[in-house]
């Protein structure tokens, strides 16, 4: 937040709309909630920390206990390597990971070194904890394991029903797996039945626990909803178990929780004065106004504090690409709009006076916006990504201008046609590629744009994932906007089936861009994890923004509750 945004720096004149308006979106829900947020109170009292004096002193000093925990957990007997296991596990799941990369990274090579024989074999759940604990990192390790917990016949042993954590770890585990892993094919579809059987027993750890895991499993979870909720399910449990958190590590992770809220609520508060500059209602009524839910969805992709300017210049690309893309598909028609992809082409603000009054708003707010980060991302050497950046969402523009074509023609192109299109207009292509804008050229090196930029499979896996979810939750010919085909409706037509039909394949193409990521994680990776994590984290966004059986992010007010937890409750400590 170094430059001044250029939408402070200069009134916009308020523009007339001689065009068709096709859709009407609900308004925010948010209204003006985060420039209430005491920002003065809190830079006064805690100068610049996020905890009053007392409690900041007690997070390092649990910072530091936690630290020695990962590093102490180090012994190579049976029980030792266990604690190991579950001791990652739980710093992992209520969000502190991150704290501890270089530790965790030690422990579990040491845990891979060691080989399987260190876990008794009939041990469902450190058997399977293992598992996925190393695959997450990127160690490449055999499922083969998991033919002990079959019978004769070839199926899991029916006895495996009553080990409830169990069954939940080899869920958990078994959405790791890679192309040609039948058996944890077959161990996700045994686990989904058991559970969903579990999930009514008298329990109430297993029934949140189990709940919770059957609509987001770890692997597809964003880091943030997975540590509020693992933090409010362990704390409203009274009885303790060796898969729970010590009462020290959970105390730590309710104060990183808050401390990390104040930090992302400073961000909103910048972010609501940058967007409220733009008057999206009165600029652009034919446009969602969802400058929360972009922070959200940025914020999953990388939440800590050290990513702050690259969170902030991304979240400001995602909602304006946001106007962008309702100016294509809800406001503007195909002649003005072919000329507004030639000006986006040029991508100078000399173009302007080319476009039609309508359309000059859209291109200048554009223009100011990659002007700013140009700015500032060339403070540390960095400006050659803006250039990368820029190309992305040139491409996607293009395509846009396709899809506004199949609109007015009523045309339902082959899936063929669809999809290689919507790779692109799923946005996540220019999404992954602007993720890398602020972190810094020594992280985010010219090569690693170079690979994003290359179509690389984990990023096609994550614009299948996106594009795929949004078309099933919430097929875009049922939205409020003009006609535009669907994947399901394409498959539909031409395959001659029924919708159902459609979903079960489309389903299945997702599962499969999954087991492309989980191949593509493997060490060694193309780029450093510190940047592949970005794209992978994209994916799971997804899993709550269309995992309402609904467009979350149009309709918004399904997410109402869940962002107020992220980003406005607190933990109680």
């Amino acid at each position: 937040m170094t430059t001044k945004p250029s939408s402070f720096r200069k009134p916009l004149p308020v523009p007339t709309h001689s065009g068709f308006v096709s859709a009407k979106f609900a308004p925010t829900r948010w209204g003006n909630h985060f420039l209430s947020v005491d920002n003065d109170l809190i830079d006064r009292d805690f100068q610049g920390t996020a905890l009053p004096p007392a409690l900041q002193s007690e997070y390092e000093i649990l910072k530091r206990d936690v630290r020695k925990m990962v590093i102490a957990a180090g012994s190579r007997d049976e029980e030792s390597v266990k604690h190991k296991l579950r001791l990652i596990d739980q710093v992992q799941r209520l969000g502190v990971g991150y704290h501890f990369e270089s530790e965790i990274e030690d422990a579990l090579g040491e845990v891979l070194a060691l080989g399987e024989e260190f876990i008794d074999k009939n041990d469902l759940y450190h058997v399977t904890l293992r598992f996925r604990l190393l695959r997450q990192q990127g160690f490449h390790v055999s499922p083969d394991g998991l033919k002990e917990f079959k019978d004769s016949e070839g199926n899991f042993k029916s006895s495996l029903v009553s080990d409830e954590h169990g069954v939940l770890s080899l869920y958990e585990a078994a959405h790791l797996a890679v192309h040609g892993e039948d058996i944890l094919d077959e161990a996700l579809a045994f686990a989904t039945e058991t559970l969903g059987a579990i999930i009514y027993r008298e329990n109430f750890w297993v029934h949140k626990q189990v709940n919770f895991s059957l609509s987001l499993p770890i692997w597809k979870c964003d880091p943030r909803t997975l540590a509020r909720s693992y933090i409010d399910i362990i704390s409203e449990h009274d009885e303790s178990h060796e898969t729970f958190p010590n009462n020290e590590l959970l105390r730590f992770a309710k104060l990183d929780f808050n401390v990390l809220q104040k930090c992302h609520q400073r961000e909103l508060c910048h972010l609501f004065k940058w967007w409220g500059c733009l008057e999206v209602p009165t600029r652009f009524p034919y446009a969602r106004d969802r400058i929360m839910e972009c922070y959200y969805w940025i914020n999953s992709v990388y939440y800590e504090q050290k990513f702050h300017s690259a969170r902030i210049i991304l979240t400001k690309i995602r909602a304006v690409v946001s106007l962008i893309d309702d100016t294509f598909h809800n406001f503007g028609k195909y002649e003005d709009l072919e000329i507004l992809t030639k000006a986006i082409r040029r991508f100078d603000i000399s173009a302007i006076e080319e476009l039609p009054e309508k359309m000059k708003e859209i291109y200048r707010v554009m223009i100011n916006l990659y002007d700013d980060i140009e700015v500032e991302v060339g403070n540390n050497g960095s400006s050659f990504g803006v250039d990368y950046a820029k190309e992305e969402l040139k491409k996607l523009c293009e395509l846009y201008l396709v899809e506004v074509s199949w609109r007015d023609d009523r045309r339902i192109p082959t899936m063929e046609e669809y999809m290689m299109v919507s790779y692109q207009t799923s946005g996540y292509p220019m999404l992954c590629t602007s993720a890398f804008l602020g972190m810094g050229v020594e992280t985010a090196t010219e090569h690693a744009f170079e690979w994003v930029t290359s179509f690389p499979k984990m990023v096609k896996a994550i614009s299948i994932i996106g594009r795929l979810q949004n078309d099933l939750v919430s097929p875009r010919y049922e939205l409020n906007r003009k006609y535009v085909p669907s994947a399901v409706e394409c498959y539909m037509a031409e395959n001659g089936c029924p919708k159902k039909e459609a979903m079960d394949f489309l389903w299945g193409e997702i599962s499969k861009a999954w087991k492309d990521i989980a191949e593509e994680i493997h060490k060694p990776t193309p780029l450093p994890v510190i940047l592949t994590d970005r794209v992978l984290n994209f994916g799971r966004s997804n899993s709550i923004m269309y995992g309402f059986d609904k467009d979350c992010y149009t309709d918004s007010y399904m997410l109402q509750e869940h962002l107020g937890l992220l980003f406005v409750h607190p933990m109680e400590i």
